[in-house]
């Protein structure tokens, strides 16, 4: 190795070192295996992996969590006291994934969400291990749907953690609930898993909490990382404890993400498909409970994992039946878009009466631009024409919800333009209401779009939504092999 005073997990994620080491253009990855007998060091190499770094729950009553808590308070300490113009400090790191007005490189409403922050992840913890001379730690997340409340150490006015905030508590929320959370885990097709996760838990969290936590400079707020940790922890999960494949798409693969800086302040960047591996050799999380699928225990069977993500599978965003239900519109948040089918007999039958284990059924509601307002969620509900931001969750019309992250677009080229698009699983409210009696065929089908202010009023009522389109959508489920 070309410095041997690095890790191997750093050797592997150093700017330039880990695609040329680990992934060929046209080969694909090569396998950890041929690293060890490639480069030496075998034992050390084991030993590094098997000791990376620990990304833990916060919860209270842990010493574990405390120590860690107090080490990124020491590194975000250190990082703001380090001026701007310092490509490591807080600003400059935050600045990476936007500032107050906008977005900048981070990619949002795209299919390289996960690898993306994934990726800048991993870079700011290497910074914060730096700063604060502790190579074992590792960022802490907050898992919203088991400890629905921020870690005490984020309210302290005194503490650097401290920002102030709309909301720190999203317990009781249905959007981190076990009810909207398992339909979204239990998605098996990578394009639409992630699609669900942004836009629901991912959004709305970063909406709820409010404060620079809504807007582009996001980054600034210290929940953000352990807010991301999370949304990483659940494709860490998806991928590993519940057997599900991304996709080996070269498109996909090969897409590179940039504008990072590793520890020493360098730029830095990172393959999508390189980030695959990433929670197998650079840390690894404490596993916790999301929803109905429970912590585990640990992994059973490495090389086998590493192959199987290492190689993904031919996964696409196949798009069986499109029914068009709603085109170009403005849309009052003040009040519920309500939008009925015209349906043939043929296509009306195919939807309703889908079989569940083999095609999933999704609307698909795309928007024009951003609002000037991101405070609310958009529930939607199937077949409830009154349905307004009074009717419950718990109301077996409801399907799932989504939210916007962020107001305003890059004003120049140098920022990904954020793309409003999302999709909700309406596959179980068909059943349900088919099972009911309330969908028979010939029934008109309709869906409604409530919007539902965070803290019961909107910051702009006069807000309009400029709707792109509305369609309904199967997609054929995606079949894994048995999970290792």
């Amino acid at each position: 190795m070309e410095n041997p005073t690095k890790s191997f997990a750093e050797e592997l994620t150093s700017s330039n070192g880990f695609s040329r080491r680990v992934f060929v253009q046209g080969l694909g990855f090569i396998s950890i295996g041929l690293l060890m007998g490639t480069f030496g060091g075998c034992e050390k190499i084991i030993e590094d992996i098997k000791n990376r770094p620990i990304r833990r729950r916060l919860r209270i009553g842990s010493p574990e969590v405390d120590a860690d808590i107090a080490i990124y308070r020491d590194a975000v300490k250190a990082m703001k006291d380090l001026p701007g113009s310092n490509p490591v400090s807080w600003t400059a790191q935050a600045a990476i994934h936007g500032t107050g007005c906008c977005f900048n490189f981070c990619e949002h409403g795209t299919d390289h969400f996960f690898d993306w922050h994934r990726a800048y992840l991993l870079f700011f913890e290497r910074i914060c291990q730096k700063l604060t001379g502790k190579p074992k730690f590792g960022l802490p997340y907050w898992n919203w749907n088991q400890n629905g409340a921020i870690n005490p150490a984020f309210l302290d006015p005194s503490s650097v953690l401290f920002l102030a905030r709309s909301d720190t508590d999203m317990t009781g929320a249905s959007f981190v609930s076990t009810a909207e959370l398992d339909p979204i885990m239990a998605d098996t097709n990578f394009f639409t898993f992630r699609q669900q996760l942004e836009g629901t838990p991912h959004n709305l969290v970063h909406g709820n909490v409010g404060g620079t936590m809504g807007t582009g400079g996001s980054a600034l707020d210290p929940v953000f990382w352990t807010h991301h940790c999370m949304i990483d922890y659940c494709w860490a999960k998806w991928n590993i404890d519940l057997g599900n494949n991304n996709t080996n798409d070269p498109a996909w693969v090969n897409h590179v993400n940039s504008h990072f800086v590793d520890q020493d302040g360098n730029p830095a960047s990172m393959a999508a498909g390189l980030t695959t591996i990433l929670p197998l050799v650079s840390y690894q999380y404490e596993s916790s409970a999301i929803g109905s699928n429970p912590a585990v225990v640990a992994i059973k069977d490495f090389k086998k994992l590493e192959k199987r993500l290492k190689e993904g599978a031919n996964i696409r965003f196949e798009v069986k039946q499109r029914v068009r239900l709603a085109d170009k519109a403005a849309v009052s948040i003040a009040r519920p878009m309500s939008r009925e089918t015209k349906l043939s007999s043929a296509d009306f039958t195919s939807i309703i009466n889908a079989d569940a284990s083999k095609e999933k059924v999704f609307v698909a509601i795309d928007f024009a631009q951003l609002p000037a307002s991101s405070d609310f969620a958009v529930r939607v509900f199937v077949n409830l024409p009154k349905a307004d931001s009074n009717t419950p969750t718990s109301d077996p019309h409801y399907a799932g919800s989504f939210g916007f992250f962020g107001t305003t677009e890059p004003s120049d080229n140098t920022g990904h333009k954020h793309q409003p698009q999302f999709l909700v699983n309406v596959t179980d409210t068909l059943q349900r209401l088919k099972r009911s009696g309330e969908l028979k065929d010939g029934t008109p089908l309709s869906v409604q779009l409530v919007p539902a202010a965070f803290n019961g009023q909107f910051e702009k009522a006069d807000t309009e939504l400029q709707l792109e389109k509305i369609d309904i959508i199967s997609t054929p489920v995606i079949v894994n092999p048995p999970s290792e």
